[in-house]
Order: structure tokens, then sequence, then C-alpha cells
């Protein structure tokens, strides 16, 4: 992230490849993958590079304020082909398990390790597939008893709004509509993208941050 009140403290850049309109004829020979429906608008807009990741904070120095995210997200069909997350416990139940089984993981936290994931779910004849978030500390918020929440957003979705918030931490609250970030439980969260939206503008002036702003205030 070529940004210098943006201080990067690791990251990861893998190879770039081509853009597929279509998946790769390995996938229609995968038992996993019979009837996932990978059309051509998910296989295009997938990220050309193999891996690609930052760990990154604000410089103190900059007075800019404390801020800080993490992203590490793969090509499409190297997340699909991994193995699902290793999410289940003695307590899960029968529908976690295999929930859980469907997913593939598509951004993460290995860094800082915040215990945070997006992933996409893979399920036959359902389009477009669905993108789940886990949060190791999410069931602790009041009202809530699972780890993990549906987002209201697409896999190209996803990407775009990764690309705007550059993997602010909880940035994917904003698309969790299920569950509310106004109460205590969630101060973090809340003073993180208000910050960011009171910084990327001026950061990023060639992004519109118009409507993340809007979300935020619609969820508060």
């Amino acid at each position: 992230m070529d940004c210098p009140h943006l201080t990067v403290d690791e990251s990861v850049t893998g190879d770039l490849g081509e853009i597929f309109e279509q998946p790769p004829a390995l996938f229609s020979y995968l038992p996993d993958l019979q009837g996932v429906v990978l059309d051509e608008d998910l296989c295009r807009n997938s990220p050309r590079i193999s891996e690609i990741g930052n760990r990154w904070r604000t410089d103190e120095s900059s007075g800019v304020p404390e801020l800080h995210g993490e992203f590490r997200i793969t090509d499409l069909f190297t997340a699909v082909l991994q193995h699902p997350p290793e999410l289940s416990w003695s307590g899960s139940s029968d529908e976690e398990r295999g929930l859980f089984a469907q997913w593939r993981v598509i951004d993460d936290t290995p860094v800082a390790a915040t215990g945070q994931l997006a992933a996409i779910r893979i399920q036959p004849h359902v389009q477009p597939l669905e993108i789940w978030y886990y949060d190791m500390d999410l069931n602790r918020a009041e009202g809530w008893d699972k780890q993990y929440v549906r987002m209201n957003l697409t896999y190209t979705e996803y990407v775009q709004q990764l690309a705007l918030t550059k993997g602010t931490f909880g940035w994917q609250y904003l698309f969790t509509d299920e569950v509310s970030i106004g109460g205590p439980d969630f101060d973090d969260v809340r003073n993180q993208l208000t910050t960011m939206l009171n910084v990327f503008p001026d950061l990023f002036p060639v992004w519109d941050y118009t409507p993340l702003a809007r979300r935020l205030e619609e969820r508060l």
C-alpha cells in the first residue's frame, strides 16, 4: 500500500496469473465441486495474483489517528481448492460442522492472529455463493451466541470493499446486518471504522467513501 502515513509491518506478494472466464478444467473432476456454480462474473473478478497480504498501521509520527488492519487473499481458485478451516470443536452442533465443512477461506489475518476470517461457502446449485465472517470473540456480544455471521456481500463485492477499506480491522461488520454494532461490545470496532472513514478520504482521495460512511451511520 503506497501511502506515507501507513506503516506496513509485513507484506506478501505472489505471482501474477491470467484472467479466467470459466473455472479451470480440473474443477469438473473434483467431487466437492460438483454442481458448484463458478460463473463468468465470479471468475473474471477473482484477483489475478496468487496471493497478496498486508499487515499495516498508521504511522504515529504522521499525526494520523491510530488505525490498524490486515488482509491476506489469494485468487479464488486457490482458495476453493484449500481444505476448510478447522473451526469445529466438541461443542459444535452437526449443523455448524456441516457449515464449516463448506467454507473456504478467502481472507484472513495470519500476522495479527486476531481470530478473524472471511469464507466463501461452497454449495451446489447456489448462486451467488454465500460469504461468511468468523470472529472468535463475536459470541461474547450481547444478543449473539455464535462466532460467525453471514455477510450481505457477494464474492466480487467483498473484494471491492476490501480494496476500499484496506482490511481495516472490523470492516466486515459494515455488511453483517444480523449483528448490531451499536452496543458497548463493539466500541473498538466502531472506533476503528469511524477513524477509517474520517482519515481514508484524505489519504486515498481517488476513492469514494461516502457509501461506507452512510452504511456505518445506518448500523449505529
